[in-house]
């Protein structure tokens, strides 16, 4: 199995310097007269109008010659049969699926398959990349040579960037190709030059520098760095990227991959110097994945960070500036049929690095040492009964803690009756649960619980068609019964368990809590309706709207820590949903909990986007939970002219009264290059601190890209960014 490297087309090694460029191979006027065929990449959009050159009308009055897919058109041809030679000359036209070209003249001997060309003008058609050569001469099947040649992806009237070679050797036997004096040009200016140049041919992957970056941030200063990337074998690969702070100092990124087909991994090690810290900084990542065969497979992932501001300082993105564990693990699952049922098993040893130091360790979550599981569901019983089964034993370990094991089995049998206008399925479940705890706990050290739980689960579905017959309308109510009798909890401990965050989701759950620590009694009822607005063209869901809440006929008793009130309202917050999909232009989603005790949402979401047929985009939306927070976030790519764009985006967090995210560029934007500038500020932590950064980036669409990987960035930032010119490298 191959590993497929990052822009790995445009790897090259050079002599005294090395960068990143695209197979110089768009030179390769030895398709003069070859067959090999490049595969076209609908993606790739190019400059698109042939240059005059190629326009050359091939009337009836010309030469025609053709093999194949390949025709050749000149104003006069002629062969000499004792030397096996032809020659073409006048406006000489060669045109395949993947290339056109023009010379002034051409030879071909036929007996030894060398060619040469005169004043050559070609375009590829995969990827627009066009340019000429002096002379082009096939040496043999595999080698080509090329005296004064020129490449670009610009049109042939506006060359905004352009290389120049005085001379080629491309040998697509070996996939490489090498040339002397390579002078690029941007808008006429020399830019970089090298005195010999190596690149590849064809896909394969190559040791070599890739383009190198530069970006700047508060925190860290000026970054600079360049990465090698090592084509270690077919399967294994690594990337070390030397960086440069102005602020920091020296750091070190290393990232090695490997692939089998029986198992994959990734290792990360980065290392810094910093000199304003106190201590060397480091992070360790590593992740290995193996398929054992016969359904079982392996996982093993170890991640450590040298300090507890190590993502806060290095970090550009807010998901890891957030970061608060790193998780540890090694496990064997096994996944697959048995005895007419399907059957899931698992032993895990898990752990966590915490990396918040604002936290107290009393609250780190337990250690799993180890975690054994099996599960199975059996689908196609007798009678139409369906069984669910779960058993698990777990040793939790924790320092501050009491720590212990937990055993727990459970089992779910129901008879589920369903067509296409109703379904009802009554269920039944049992669970058994024992503690062994450790000694220094004061209460029962081996409790034990075994709860009964039942529930009827019925809904009917109604369907309204429009007159014209385009669309139809669904009326689809639900009734949901659960009935769990209460236990007590005064012995059994806080392991792994939590409270799921209500949402209309949640309506239909069997239990409020997450894991086996903690099941809610419950005596209630939930009523629930969804409807639906569909195109019967397409299927297309155009309204979604739905509304539920549950009542209770008890009280609930159980919650999750001893100190915490009971819920003595008489039903549950109003849980809606509603997504529209008003066009190919507009869409929106929101979902709110609206308490009817105090007549007030504990918690609301909303987005809009809109999309317009010159690529104008809009996102708005709001998220809000009571106590807790409440942020906007507004997102827009203003189109200024075909070339010429706006982004930005505006994270904000009323209840701090605080900038979460702060992101403003500008885009020039055409067939060939583009540049991209966007300062940035979002926060470092939750004390109010910022990362400010500006950063560019600068791509010859075919050749390379300089700068920071901004496109990444603003695709992760804003709903809907795409390249408007995309181009693969």
């Amino acid at each position: 199995m191959k590993i497929v490297a990052h822009n790995t087309k445009t790897i090259i090694i050079i002599n005294l310097m090395l960068i990143r460029i695209l197979p110089y191979s768009i030179l390769i006027i030895s398709l003069l007269l070859s067959t090999a065929s490049l595969a076209e990449d609908e993606q790739w959009q190019h400059c698109g109008r042939l240059p005059d050159p190629l326009l050359v009308t091939d009337d009836d009055a010309r030469v025609h010659l053709f093999s194949d897919q390949q025709e050749v058109y000149a104003d006069r041809v002629q062969y000499l049969e004792k030397e096996q030679k032809a020659t073409a000359e006048g406006n000489v036209l060669v045109r395949d699926p993947d290339l056109d070209f023009v010379a002034e003249s051409a030879e071909l001997w036929t007996d030894t398959n060398k060619a040469t060309a005169n004043n050559v003008t070609y375009w590829y058609h995969s990827n627009g990349a066009n340019g000429t050569a002096e002379t082009a001469t096939r040496v043999s099947e595999s080698i080509t040579e090329l005296e004064n040649g020129t490449y670009s992806t610009c049109e042939f009237t506006d060359r905004a960037w352009e290389l120049h070679a005085e001379h080629t050797t491309l040998d697509r036997e070996k996939g490489v190709g090498h040339s002397k004096n390579v002078v690029a040009k941007f808008k006429g200016v020399p830019f970089f030059y090298t005195p010999r140049l190596s690149f590849p041919l064809n896909d394969d992957r190559r040791t070599g520098f890739l383009a190198p970056k530069v970006g700047r941030s508060s925190s860290s200063g000026t970054a600079f760095e360049t990465p090698f990337y090592w084509n270690i074998a077919p399967n294994k690969d690594a990337m070390l990227t030397p960086r440069y702070l102005s602020k920091r100092g020296a750091q070190m990124d290393l990232t090695g991959r490997y692939m089998n087909p029986d198992y994959q991994g990734t290792a990360n090690i980065q290392y810094l110097d910093d000199s304003d810290y106190d201590d060397d900084r480091y992070l360790i990542s590593f992740h290995h994945q193996h398929n054992l065969g016969h359904g079982f497979k392996s996982s093993l992932l170890y991640n450590k960070v040298s300090d507890d501001d190590y993502f806060e300082d290095l970090s550009n993105s807010i998901g890891l500036t957030s970061t608060q564990r790193l998780e540890r693990h090694a496990n064997v699952s096994y996944g697959g049929t048995l005895w007419g049922g399907r059957w899931d098993g698992l032993v895990k040893i898990q752990q966590y690095q915490i990396v918040d130091s604002n936290k107290p360790s009393s609250n780190d979550p337990y250690k799993r040492m180890p975690q054994i599981r099996l599960k199975n569901r059996y689908d196609d019983l007798p009678a139409g009964f369906e069984l669910n089964t779960s058993s698990e034993w777990v040793a939790f370990d924790h320092a501050q803690k009491v720590d212990g094991n937990r055993t727990h089995l459970s089992g779910e049998l129901s008879r589920p009756f369903h067509s296409s206008n109703y379904h009802f399925i009554p269920s039944v479940r049992m669970s058994h649960t024992r503690y062994d705890l450790s000694s220094g706990f004061t209460g029962d050290e081996t409790p034990i619980r075994s709860l009964p739980s039942f529930s009827l689960d019925g809904g009917l579905n109604f369907e309204k068609h429009s007159a014209s017959g385009e669309y139809r309308q669904t009326l689809e109510p639900r009734l949901f019964y659960l009935y769990t009798p209460e236990r007590n909890y005064d012995d059994i401990p806080l392991f792994d368990t939590g409270e799921y965050e209500f949402s209309f989701r949640q309506l239909f759950r069997t239990n409020r809590f997450n894991n086996a620590d903690r099941i809610a009694d419950a005596n209630q009822l939930t009523t629930a309706v969804t409807s639906r607005y569909l195109s019967n063209r397409t299927g297309h869901e155009i309204v979604r709207a739905s509304i539920g809440a549950i009542f209770y006929m008890d009280e609930n008793e159980v919650t999750l820590n001893q100190n915490d009130k009971t819920n003595g309202d008489n039903n549950s917050d109003i849980a809606s949903e509603l997504a529209i999909n008003f066009n190919d232009r507009w869409s929106a989603i929101t979902a709110a909990l609206w308490d009817t005790q105090n007549e007030e949402f504990n918690r609301t979401n909303f987005n809009l986007r809109y999309k317009s047929d010159d690529d104008f985009v809009f996102n708005v939306g709001h998220r809000f939970r009571r106590g807790d927070f409440s942020q906007s976030d507004i997102s827009m790519i203003y189109p200024i002219s075909k070339e010429w764009r706006a982004v930005g985006r505006w994270n904000y967090d009323f209840r701090d009264d605080r900038d979460l995210d702060l992101l403003a560029g500008i885009e020039y934007d055409t067939c060939c290059w583009n540049l991209r500038v966007v300062a940035r500020r979002f926060t470092n932590d939750n004390e109010g601190d910022f990362n400010k950064s500006l950063e560019l980036q600068w791509t010859l669409k075919g050749l390379t890209t300089l700068g920071s990987p901004l496109n990444e960035q603003l695709q992760t930032s804003i709903r809907g960014y795409e390249e408007l010119n995309s181009f693969n490298n």
